[in-house]
């Protein structure tokens, strides 16, 4: 009897198409959105952009993210294989160029989304146990929170979290299945009960509950003392298109992610269905979840009150003079304030709120494994690397290099700080997507023969130009816009040395890894450029 899932096994590769597109829809969703991502997300935007309206500056970011995700359409259609778009860029200009942009991208993608997402998740988990120790006068609790609100805490649990990981992802598709619906359903669940509590608590009550809760024999944490510490040197409130303006780079990285799916398209079943879908619709939800949930915190915490400790927070972390908490300003403490005295509903709300966030954090975990294969699987890097399991059709040895990457870049994530984390986020993953935007320009006229096949709009044209080289243009214009909008404002980056050093770093590794894996093989009688030029077997 022939066995169902042959018809979607790769011969040549060992994976399996066995994502649909509702599976491809809710990992395109949760690197949108994610309970992890509002812990200090309201903190960070509105103190570094004095108050900017995130709703309305998400509606303007949303124009050019409408054509990166027309482009990644195209891009997803026309080449649907793993590492979607280093496929993409090297196929259509040189393949150390592929290799050397997949590299940098892959890693800066990694290092914000992954590695700089385990920081405010330790904060989500401390913040969780310090105010279970506070409502249950547990002083190891409150001191468990603690240190896992500090560096060595955050470390050692991104260290444990990234192992975890690393099993997860051996057991194959319908194990990474089930955690991604898993953590879904917690995730609604989380969401739902977030938006209830903020909802049903007015300004004043959350002030009542701070001044009780959290400022009980302390004067100077009261919600007024707090806003009067942070006012010291406040340069003011932001208005206007100006604030909006300024703030773009901030609110991209809010709506990145969704394309990242692109990157085990491989993987996924009727590609030209599921991949649109994908794309346009995580977008929609990403800036409806994201406006109504920055809604309602501000409504309930206050505008000015947010802008100000966010900026203090921001500019001098905690215990500082501007502000004097010993706990980061976090989502999950906001929340658990405004739900204070209810200890069942804070509780179940903590648990939904770090079960929810999971799957986020593992999906920018094992997207980055499908790179690893699909540069093994070129010879880029050893071949050794793209096998795969015949019981899971897994790449374990690429996950395995993942987990080592993952603890490493989490060590130098500590040793950078918070400033190249920053740099890496607001200017270096926008300014990315430019080079993608270029192969696209330069495909109908670069592969002249794919161009005339390619699928469905992908090969239209409007007045003899064709409809992709127009949107790789918007592309292109828009990022780098808004990457130097980002690198120039000091307000936005102020990018170290370390940081620059470690971008540029990363580009010339992937040429000097290129070109020596080339020089190799050409001792071996095979000349990898000529290898490269096709486009790899599903």
């Amino acid at each position: 009897m022939q066995n169902p899932t042959k018809n979607f096994a790769r011969d040549a590769t060992g994976l399996v198409r066995e994502f649909g597109a509702i599976d491809t829809l809710l990992f395109a969703s949760v690197m949108v959105f994610a309970l992890v991502f509002t812990t200090t997300q309201f903190a960070w935007f509105y103190g570094n952009t004095l108050g900017a309206s995130l709703p309305l500056t998400l509606l303007v970011a949303s124009v050019p993210f409408i054509f990166l995700m027309l482009a990644y359409w195209a891009i997803g259609i026309t080449m649907p294989r793993s590492g979607n778009d280093y496929v993409w860029v090297g196929r259509i200009f040189h393949p150390s160029i592929g290799f050397a942009w997949g590299l940098f991208y892959m890693i800066v993608v990694f290092l914000v989304a992954y590695v700089g997402e385990i920081g405010p998740f330790s904060y989500a988990i401390s913040a969780a146990l310090t105010i279970l120790g506070l409502q249950s006068s547990s002083a190891s609790l409150t001191s468990l929170g603690t240190f896992l609100g500090g560096t060595l805490g955050t470390l050692e649990l991104a260290i444990l979290f990234t192992v975890i990981f690393g099993i997860f992802a051996l057991f194959g598709t319908r194990f990474i299945k089930g955690i991604l619906y898993v953590t879904w359903i917690a995730a609604l669940v989380g969401i739902g009960l977030m938006w209830y509590i903020l909802g049903t608590t007015s300004t004043s009550t959350f002030v009542n509950h701070w001044n009780t809760f959290l400022a009980a024999g302390n004067s100077s944490l009261t919600y007024s003392a707090l806003q009067t510490a942070g006012s010291s040197g406040f340069p003011g409130i932001a208005t206007g298109l100006g604030a909006i303006g300024a703030a773009l780079p901030l609110a991209f990285l809010f709506l990145f992610g969704g394309n990242y799916a692109n990157g085990f398209a491989g993987e996924i079943k009727n590609v030209r269905k599921a991949i649109p879908i994908a794309l346009f619709l995580s977008l929609i939800f990403g800036i409806i979840y994201w406006s109504i949930t920055s809604t309602l915190t501000i409504d309930t915490v206050g505008n000015s009150w947010m802008t100000i400790i966010g900026r203090a927070w921001d500019t001098g972390g905690v215990n500082s003079a501007a502000y004097p908490l010993p706990y980061a300003p976090t989502q999950p403490l906001l929340l658990a304030v405004a739900a204070y005295p209810n200890n069942a509903l804070i509780s179940v709300m903590f648990g939904t709120y770090i079960l929810g966030s999971i799957g986020a954090l593992f999906t920018y975990f094992w997207v980055p494994s499908k790179y690893f294969f699909a540069w093994s699987f070129d010879r880029v890097l050893p071949s050794k690397f793209a096998d795969v399991s015949q019981r899971f059709h897994t790449a374990y040895l690429s996950v395995a290099v993942i987990v080592v990457l993952g603890v490493a870049l989490t060590y130098l994530y500590a040793f950078l700080g918070y400033s190249t984390y920053f740099t890496m986020g607001t200017v270096l993953w926008g300014a990315a997507y430019i080079i993608p935007g270029l192969a696209l320009v330069a495909f109908p006229y670069v592969k002249k023969d794919l161009f005339a096949q390619a699928p469905g709009w992908v090969a239209k044209k409007v007045g003899g130009v064709p409809i992709v080289s127009i949107i790789g243009i918007i592309v292109v214009v828009a990022f780098a816009y808004v990457s130097e909008v980002a690198y120039t404002n000091p307000l936005i980056t102020l990018a170290s040395a370390a940081s620059e050093e470690f971008a540029v770093g990363l580009i010339v590794a992937g040429f000097v890894i290129y070109f020596v894996s080339d020089a190799y093989h050409r001792g071996k009688g095979m000349n990898l450029d000529m290898a490269l030029k096709e486009i790899p077997p599903e």
